[in-house]
């Protein structure tokens, strides 16, 4: 799942249907436009809290993508239109990872982290210390995007301090281009705002591997950010990367407001 997760936001994506939500999203994961893998997006989100739930299964494909299925579920408060985490839950079993990830969250830091199994090499990883830990979001947060101003150019550019349980990392987005987006099934049709995204690796990685080096040396990777509705948060409706073999793209096909 790390290796399809590329943005820090795909794996986010990457879900099946849950409770009913205001936002319902479905979406479709290619590799060379071939789909390998399918789910949707369930937010719930007001003036005062969000919550954010996933679950979902990809299929092979070569070294690149393992069979593998995982739930991921966060929440927390709104506050003046900043997103405070307060708990984060990622259970993942796939050919190439097995294990859980808890965090609790208060005041934008980590306050608890549960890692099941244990990170391995140790001594080969940029340690985490309680500095990485203040001001982040989880990677399931890292999908909503408040965004007062609605699709204004501020809205792509920002950092994102993400921690996942194991890895502190930014992601860098910058405004690219304004254009117009559609769904499959016709439900969302409007502007969308495009954001280039770079990946800096912070902590909790291992510099000498050479994947986190191409990963963070990679300019191609992109996102689509469309409105919830008319409510002051953005969220993506696909997302990109090239690599050497060709791309990886997560794309929308269903848009479905609830409220």
């Amino acid at each position: 799942m790390r290796s399809i997760f590329i943005l820090p936001l795909m794996v986010s994506l990457l879900a099946t249907p849950a409770a009913a939500a205001d936002l319902y999203m479905k979406y479709k994961l290619y590799a060379l436009s071939l789909p390998i893998g399918s789910g949707v997006l369930n937010l719930d989100a007001d003036e005062d809290s969000y919550s954010l739930s996933a679950n979902g299964e990809t299929a092979a494909f070569g070294k690149l993508v393992s069979d593998g299925k995982g739930a991921v579920k966060s929440s927390g408060k709104v506050k003046n239109l900043s997103l405070a985490p307060a708990s984060y839950a990622l259970d993942l079993k796939s050919e190439d990872e097995t294990g859980t990830v808890a965090l609790n969250m208060k005041a934008g830091k980590v306050d608890k982290v549960a890692v099941n199994p244990p990170q391995d090499r140790m001594k080969e990883r940029i340690k985490v210390t309680s500095a990485h830990l203040k001001d982040v979001v989880d990677p399931l947060s890292a999908a909503l995007l408040p965004a007062p101003k609605g699709l204004a150019k501020d809205s792509c550019n920002r950092t994102l301090r993400i921690y996942d349980g194991k890895e502190r990392y930014d992601v860098h987005m910058r405004y690219k281009s304004r254009r117009s987006a559609r769904t499959a099934d016709g439900r969302f049709k409007g502007d969308v705002l495009v954001c280039s995204v770079r990946y800096e690796p912070v902590a909790g990685h291992r510099p000498k591997r050479k994947t986190i080096q191409q990963l963070a040396a990679n300019k191609s990777m992109e996102v689509w950010l469309a409105p919830v509705g008319d409510k002051p948060f953005l969220v993506p409706l696909r997302a990109s990367i090239s690599l050497p073999f060709g791309s990886l793209v997560v794309e929308a096909e269903k848009y479905k407001l609830s409220r």
